[in-house]
């Protein structure tokens, strides 16, 4: 049970009735006022009644689990959502038997869902959560493959003395290679693009030395 209803005399008596019912203490509660009702003289006389909708206060994170399943749902997907925490950020794990339709070409549909999640989650809230969504350990093969390529174009870029691009990637994959590359003394950086997805620029030490 995430809310009840409940009366009392007072409000103060409705919200401990809410309390006890839900199991919450009343700063978890979000409290809606449905009737008041006054009977005698400015409710100095006679008898008061309050009545009340109280509701569980979820977190950001428990919103995003939720949100999450039912649009999983929506799709006919059934997944398990499990909620940590990875570094600076939130990380929503999800686990289910029909991988491909919440990944799409190279994590796509995952990447679109992020942003959707994170979006209700801003506009609930009014905060700007940052988060990391996962399937089925996506983004750990995801940045093997990330990794491998990068070496490739890497020493590509050593043997012919000029720079090579990536194809475009989400902020979170530009990291990987930023990340891997950041003591690197014969190898640059650097992101080039508008939007979303951006291409990495691999370059010979001297010529490009932007990162970001």
């Amino acid at each position: 049970m995430d809310f009840i209803e409940v009366e009392g005399k007072t409000y103060e008596e409705a919200v401990k009735k809410a309390s006890a019912g839900l199991n919450a203490e009343e700063k978890d509660l979000d409290i809606e006022v449905t009737e008041v009702d006054t009977k005698g003289i400015l409710g100095l006389l006679g008898s008061k009644k309050v009545r009340i909708v109280a509701r569980v206060r979820n977190t950001p994170e428990e919103y995003g689990k939720k949100f999450l399943t039912d649009v999983a749902a929506l799709y006919g997907v059934t997944v398990r959502v499990e909620v940590t925490s990875q570094n600076d950020r939130v990380l929503f794990s999800m686990e289910t038997a029909d991988e491909e339709a919440l990944l799409g070409e190279d994590g796509e549909v995952l990447e679109a869902l992020q942003h959707l999640v994170k979006l209700a989650i801003a506009k609930r809230y009014k905060e700007n959560l940052k988060l990391l969504l996962d399937v089925n350990g996506f983004r750990e093969r995801r940045k093997e493959t990330i990794i491998v390529m990068a070496k490739k174009l890497a020493e590509r870029v050593k043997k012919e003395g000029k720079p090579a691009k990536t194809k475009p990637l989400n902020p979170y994959e530009r990291r990987i290679i930023h990340t891997l590359f950041k003591n690197n003394n014969r190898i640059t950086t650097h992101s080039e693009g508008e939007g979303h997805t951006k291409q990495v620029v691999i370059s010979p030490t001297g010529s490009v030395n932007a990162r970001r």
